[in-house]
């Protein structure tokens, strides 16, 4: 989006049309290097409000792309009204936001890092009018605190190599580097998924992994290493091969 473009959304859809003094210090924080959707303070995400007041990783477009492919895999099956799914590396929450607003009485437990964007969450939760019954926000490393058997398992881990960390903040210098860089190579939290994803999905539920284009060769040798068998690549809006499902 060009900078005219969001200089004009802020004025619709923050300011009411209204070139107001607010108005023309959001202008200047965008022209400083201030992260559009920031300003905004929440962006749309399959039809889910997700706030940003709290600034967690802003959700990407090419994520949205292939959730709503998740989202029509799931009503297409059986389970359609009783669907309990996991969320890894929750964020915003905006991939739980997702599927809690579009599958009626599905639950989603949550697994994320970093402390406060529990308080992130369920300020989203509260936006959609989504009843917290349905949720469980967790604060943990990966897998801590999932229990029981799920449906669908949904995970966008970090998977920047920490040594491209200053080229990297160079163009996303708005958001926290929590959000993007591995501890390793890039395939860490990968092999954490991978490794232990089937001890929490039911038989024949679904794991969803993204990953960097660049990483898909990888990723399926990885995914041969901890005995899946049953897989097939999602593609990006551009026609890349992003995204993992894996069927235990």
């Amino acid at each position: 989006m060009r900078f005219e473009e969001k200089v004009a959304g802020l004025r619709i859809k923050k300011h009411q049309g209204r070139e107001t003094g607010e108005f023309l210090e959001d202008v200047k924080a965008l022209a400083d290097g201030e992260a559009y959707e920031y300003l905004l303070g929440e962006v749309d995400f399959c039809g889910a409000k997700i706030d940003l007041s709290l600034r967690p990783m802003i959700p990407r477009p090419e994520t949205e792309f292939w959730i709503k492919q998740v989202i029509e895999n799931i009503r297409d099956g059986e389970s359609f009204f009783t669907i309990r799914a996991l969320d890894l590396f929750s964020g915003s929450g905006n991939v739980s936001l997702a599927i809690l607003k579009n599958i009626p009485e599905s639950s989603v437990d949550m697994i994320e890092f970093d402390p406060k964007l529990k308080n992130q969450i369920e300020i989203s939760i509260l936006k959609n009018n989504i009843k917290k019954t349905r949720t469980r926000i967790l604060t943990g490393d990966t897998w801590e605190g999932a229990v029981g058997m799920y449906d669908v398992i949904t995970a966008v881990p970090p998977y920047v190599p920490p040594q491209m960390k200053d080229e990297v903040m160079q163009e996303l210098h708005a958001e926290a580097p929590l959000s993007f860089f591995d501890k390793e190579d890039g395939y860490y939290y990968h092999k954490q998924v991978l490794s232990k994803a089937k001890d929490f999905l039911k038989e024949k539920g679904i794991l969803y992994l993204e990953f960097d284009i660049t990483q898909r060769e990888k990723i399926e040798e990885l995914a041969k290493e901890f005995g899946w068998t049953n897989y097939s690549f999602l593609k990006d809006p551009y026609g890349h091969e992003f995204v993992i499902m894996l069927v235990k």
